[in-house]
């Protein structure tokens, strides 16, 4: 997962959660995201955990989401890539956050 800021002179609290069907949360993470930590990478998904729902908060206000599935262009992933999803954290026209989501392949080392 990576998260870009869509105005760099913005901060915003986000939260990220990610379930799969069964409602399992695979990954959780509370974020004060500022010019400074965008594009944060913190986990992939393996095929065998089967994200379905994302469900990202900012500053407040709640955007669930579908998985993006193999219907996006990068996927599926090649090699040792694994599935992964790009947020981007945007205004909407009335000023109030939005959200825009890529599915796209990324690769992560163990700490």
């Amino acid at each position: 997962m990576k998260m870009y800021l869509g105005d760099r002179d913005e901060t915003h609290n986000v939260t990220v959660t990610i379930t799969n069907e069964r409602s399992d949360v695979l990954f959780e993470k509370k974020y004060h995201l500022s010019d400074g930590n965008e594009a944060d990478e913190d986990a992939t998904f393996p095929a065998s955990t089967d994200p379905g729902t994302i469900v990202v908060t900012v500053d407040g206000t709640r955007f669930e989401r579908d998985w993006p599935g193999f219907e996006q262009p990068a996927l599926p992933c090649d090699g040792q890539n694994e599935a992964g999803i790009e947020i981007y954290v945007e205004n909407a026209q009335d000023g109030t956050p939005d959200i825009r989501l890529e599915a796209d392949c990324q690769s992560i080392t163990g700490e």
